[in-house]
């Protein structure tokens, strides 16, 4: 007779330990003394079967379903250590998985007490165990979630009145839990490479770039990966626990994580500030890049902002690097209409010259573009950026939970949920205020320049995409592509003129003319259309 050994448990705790090789162990020796060929192990890693997701979605619910599909023979074992392991759900719904599985032709085991459950001997007494031990597993785990339910709510609340005690030993990977009464100890090596990647992100390259020099320089993952991913470099970016805050949250064995309450302040010991994560994500959020050829990145500062006439998008094109009659090394990249290249009725084949794009449009509004903000700003400004990202994110969860009450108000017409969203609009409004007066005071705090100095700046920061390194190079350009998706708000490229027009968000028009030999940059123009 063939056998499948099944193999459960909820947390992933419980897989550090020797849960596996225990109930493999005992259900392998059951089949050997029993005769029975194992031809199969399913294994259910950190599942819940109070909730009964290892039944739903999990590994014995895929096993169910090969076996409805025939592809394992009627008689198959399934072999557990104990009934427990299958569900600890109520005595009904226990019950209605036994019979249709055993239905289907499989011989439940368990090695526990030597019990066997088949189509053929599901009689009263059997019906009666099944209900007995469902009904105590279910009450136990009903009393094991109530409990730690209970705790961790006294936990929250706790944290809510200002204790800032550590509440578990769990804790972000940049920090260790030491010493009794136990305190957050930050891992100096650990937050310096956090650090390091909010850097790089600000200068301008993105997380797989980022994932890939942590792996080449040897530095060690956090936690059990063997190696750095995009995905986790994007949860440290957006993680509040840099900032050192603490969400709490509710997850049910094998369900989705659900935040309870406000974000706590100053739980854990920050090791970045609210400027930089702000900085970090605006530079996310903001960026277009290509990579074209080795080592060599090139960011396409027009993506999302290129547009034919046709309304399509521009599509950046490399030809390859080019060596001209003098020798010199060009790179023949263009932007061309999206739907012209797929054939989708757009007339325009004209193939823009991305350098000399570039060079025109920074030429005719990057003075306008780059303000003071977008160069470094003194300490006291330093400060009121922290206080104003500070402020920003407090707002936007305010604004958040407001609408929420809002909704609870809506369904269900009590006055508490009305007053809530009442308050909280009410700090909104307030937290505002706050934050212009801080705008004015950045402003004001940053002072200006000269326009020669400032001149100066724009040139020298020009001179920068031009450097040999590459991470420099790189900075300045993703700090001008900020710059210019600020200021312009559309950028329109014509097939019979070709010119290239700039619609800016002071609602001046700007043509740029990336063919004419001799003639200027750009000039100020009226809107088409306008008259």
């Amino acid at each position: 007779m063939d056998a499948v050994i099944y193999a459960r448990w909820s947390s992933a705790e419980q897989g550090k330990g020797s849960t596996l090789y225990r109930q493999e162990g005992d259900c392998r020796r059951y089949a050997a003394a029993k005769g029975w060929n194992v031809v199969d192990m399913i294994v259910d890693d950190g599942v819940s079967a109070f909730r009964g997701q290892n039944t739903t979605d999990g590994g014995l619910a895929k096993f169910v379903d090969a076996v409805a599909a025939g592809r394992y023979p009627r008689g198959i074992v399934l072999l557990v250590e104990k009934l427990d392991r299958i569900s600890r759900q109520d005595v009904k719904t226990v019950f209605g998985w036994l019979f249709r599985i055993t239905e289907l032709g499989v011989v439940v085991c368990t090695v526990e007490d030597d019990r066997r459950y088949d189509a053929d001997n599901l009689d009263m007494v059997a019906i009666i165990e099944v209900a007995v031990k469902a009904g105590l597993n279910n009450l136990e785990s009903d009393k094991k979630s109530r409990a730690v339910g209970t705790a961790w709510a006294a936990k929250r609340q706790r944290l809510a009145e200002g204790d800032r005690a550590v509440m578990t030993k769990r804790a972000p990977a940049w920090l260790s839990v030491e010493g009794s009464p136990p305190t957050f100890v930050v891992i100096e090596e650990r937050a310096a490479t956090v650090r390091r990647i909010f850097e790089w992100t600000i200068a301008g390259l993105g997380k797989q770039v980022i994932a890939r020099r942590l792996n080449q320089e040897g530095v060690p993952p956090f936690g059990r990966a063997t190696g750095w991913y995009g995905s986790y470099i994007q949860k440290i970016l957006t993680s509040p626990a840099v900032l050192g805050e603490f969400q709490p949250g509710t997850k049910p064995k094998g369900g989705v994580r659900t935040l309870v309450g406000e974000p706590i302040r100053d739980y854990y010991p920050a090791i970045i500030d609210a400027a930089v994560q702000a900085r970090a994500l605006a530079a996310v959020a903001g960026r277009s890049r290509r990579v074209m050829g080795r080592g060599r990145r090139l960011p396409n500062m027009f993506g999302g902002l290129a547009r034919c006439e046709c309304g399509a998008r521009m599509s950046f094109v490399s030809k390859g690097r080019k060596i001209r009659a003098d020798g010199t090394e060009v790179w023949e990249d263009y932007l061309v209409c999206d739907a012209y290249k797929r054939g989708q009725g757009c007339r325009n084949g004209n193939h823009y010259n991305y350098a000399i794009v570039e060079r025109c449009v920074l030429d005719s509004v990057l003075a306008q573009a780059i303000e003071d903000r977008h160069f470094e700003a003194p300490a006291e400004a330093g400060r009121i950026e922290v206080e104003l990202a500070e402020r920003t994110r407090v707002l936007a969860n305010l604004r958040e939970r407001a609408e929420t009450a809002m909704e609870l108000a809506v369904a269900s017409m009590r006055p508490e949920p009305r007053a809530l969203y009442l308050r909280l609009v009410s700090e909104a409004d307030e937290e505002e205020v706050a934050i212009q007066v801080l705008r004015e005071a950045l402003v004001a705090a940053r002072g200006s320049v000269s326009p020669s100095e400032h001149a100066k700046r724009i040139e020298e920061l020009r001179d920068r995409m031009r450097c040999e390194d590459e991470d420099e190079r790189l900075s300045a350009r993703m700090k001008i592509i900020g710059a210019l998706h600020d200021l312009i708000r559309a950028m329109t490229f014509d097939r019979r003129t070709r010119l290239v027009g700039l619609e800016l968000v002071n609602d001046a028009y700007v043509l740029v003319h990336p063919f004419g030999e001799g003639i200027a940059a750009g000039y100020v123009a009226d809107r088409p259309g306008s008259g």
